[in-house]
């Protein structure tokens, strides 16, 4: 699928919208048939509920601003037929769900409604179907309506994604949601942070096996006052901003689920070989004091990505995990103008396989009201957007580009174009082949046919090299970028295939809502007395089976139900 690159200019927008569309009116004129084989609906009208980060853009809206009155909402109007009118009219996310939970609650629903993201979507999606108000898209998800099915390009970003972002709105074997889709494996915790100045000043390399990151952080320990190795945070097990990639590094995450030999699904942590070789490495390394282990900075008291990071910033410890852009590092710089950093890709224990751990790429949901007499819309509006975005010929190129201009203080403004309904949101990862050959152009000086967003990010790139300016805001931009740098090794990660998922994406099944917030943190509580040394380590079947006995199995249960309805092949 081609991209032009100005559709990273358009994920700016795309970050900052939480949307969606909702209830249609009866048609103006019931008379007329809504659908023609084009795809052209004369005169009907839905009502659109958006929240958005609005700036005025004298291109896209020359008359002043409106969600529903707007160049993007002229051009629906043009090329499907369709008007809008906003129903719940708030500019507060949080009042939004409340207003939409509450709705769901009373057995109304939209023709077209904007879910919200994981954690709000899929509870939505849950509770919506619970009361049977979601319609079937199955038919036009699978192509089987002629009239209205995935044009190809929608078709090859569904592929990508795979079939996974369809699960959290499959009942019974019917598909009830629209996927906003992201490649969220930019966002996953593959990379090792370094002080590269401490790997300088004990006249070691970066690590490439487990025994030469023990032997590393020895070093950082015994030859810098005050430091240690690796900071990890109370979250360790968790994925997210305070993951521990040590797991990754044995092929398991603990509170995901993997599918086994026999095709079942299960939960990481009873995967006890797994579960018990890491947290052996991490009790030796807590042992000899190379990860956090004082009083004021114990595993059990260090927090999210602040807190650990803060062990970083004030030049304690020298390892940290993340993803491709740490923004500890600027400010690392900031007190510490010596202080470099290299960022090492993960890499697997001796006798076991590397598997990253990342998010789904279904970031934000879409469903279509039973009630809606022309279902079809929502695919609709997803064919237009993705063709919007794609735009090979260049012919929605004013919809989809940035503007610039001048404002009556003088101050030049750059904003961005009002894309209403938004089922793709482009990173650094949504295109691989197009942004290596930016990476490639960006490192060679040829600047042809980069967007405005793209250069500035050249010039501030090439402004640093050839100055040898170096300074914390542009310092990890030139890592990033350079060509042995991290987006060049993130590449090579992405072509190893090593990135894996949760299985499990779905609302929670009642066994979960019944025992998770019970069963769950004693597991954490015994993995920290593992490490600690409090327990030894073959505790850990214990862990599991009590684990299993008190509501495990029956969760397990339950999602091997739910497996079965949407692995289907």
């Amino acid at each position: 699928m081609k991209k032009v690159l100005s559709i990273l200019l358009c994920a700016l927008m795309l970050v900052g919208i939480v949307s969606g569309l909702a209830a249609c009116t009866e048609p103006e004129d019931p008379g007329v048939q809504p659908l023609r084989p084009e795809g052209y609906y004369p005169n009907i009208t839905l009502t659109l509920n958006m929240l958005s980060y609005v700036q005025y853009d004298p291109l896209l809206n020359a008359k002043g601003w409106t969600l529903t009155d707007n160049a993007v909402m002229d051009l629906i109007k043009q090329e499907l037929g369709i008007k809008f009118k906003l129903s719940i009219d708030v500019k507060d996310i949080g009042v939004y769900f409340e207003k939409l939970a509450a709705e769901i609650a009373a057995g109304k629903f939209a023709d077209i409604v904007g879910m919200g993201d994981y954690y709000f979507g899929i509870p939505n999606l849950k509770a919506a179907n619970q009361n049977d108000l979601l319609a079937d898209l199955t038919p036009y998800i699978k192509g089987t309506d002629e009239n209205t099915k995935p044009t190809e390009d929608v078709l090859e970003l569904w592929e990508q994604s795979g079939d996974s972002i369809f699960y959290p709105g499959t009942f019974d074997g019917q598909i009830k949601t629209l996927p906003w889709v992201s490649d969220a494996r930019g966002s996953s915790y593959q990379f090792l942070y370094i002080r590269q100045d401490w790997l300088e000043q004990v006249g070691m390399e970066a690590p490439t096996s487990i025994d030469e990151m023990t032997d590393v952080m020895r070093a950082f320990k015994n030859n810098i006052d005050g430091a240690y190795g690796l900071v990890i945070g109370n979250g360790f097990l968790t994925q997210g901003e305070n993951y521990c990639s040590v797991f990754d590094m044995f092929g398991v995450q603990p509170f995901n689920w993997y599918e086994k030999d026999d095709g079942s699904i299960a939960l990481g942590i009873t995967n006890k070989d797994a579960m018990k070789a890491a947290l052996t490495v991490l009790r030796g390394w807590y042992a000899e004091g190379l990860v956090n282990s004082s009083e004021e900075n114990d595993i059990t008291v260090m927090g999210g990505l602040h807190y650990t990071s803060q062990e970083i910033m004030n030049g304690k410890a020298g390892m940290h995990f993340g993803s491709t852009s740490m923004g500890f590092i600027g400010n690392t710089i900031r007190k510490n103008r010596d202080a470099r950093f290299v960022a090492v890709p993960i890499f697997a224990a001796d006798g076991y396989e590397l598997k990253i751990a990342t998010n789904n790429d279904a970031f934000h949901f879409y469903a279509v009201g039973k009630s809606n007499p022309y279902p079809e819309t929502g695919m609709k509006l997803y064919n237009f957007y993705v063709d919007m975005q794609v735009d090979d010929e260049g012919k929605y190129y004013e919809y989809n580009k940035s503007s610039e201009y001048e404002n009556e203080a003088g101050e030049i403004v750059k904003d961005y174009p009002a894309v209403q309904f938004a089922p793709i949101r482009t990173n650094a990862a949504t295109d691989v082949e197009k942004n290596k050959e930016y990476l490639t152009n960006l490192l060679n000086k040829d600047t042809e046919g980069m967007t405005a967003g793209q250069l500035d990010t050249y010039n501030q790139y090439w402004e640093a090299v050839d100055s040898g300016s170096v300074t914390y805001k542009n310092y990890w931009l030139m890592e990033q970028y350079k060509e042995d740098g991290v987006l060049s090794k993130y590449y090579d990660l992405l072509d190893t295939n090593t990135f894996v998922r949760n299985l499990f994406f779905a609302p929670n099944t009642p066994a979960m809502d019944t025992y998770t917030a019970e069963i769950d943190p004693p597991v954490v509580l015994d993995a920290i007395a593992i490490i600690k040394g409090v327990q030894p380590v073959d505790y850990w079947d214990t862990t599991v089976d009590t684990w299993l006995s008190t509501g495990g199995q029956t969760i397990t249960d339950e999602a091997n139900a739910w497996w079965n309805t949407v692995n289907v092949q």
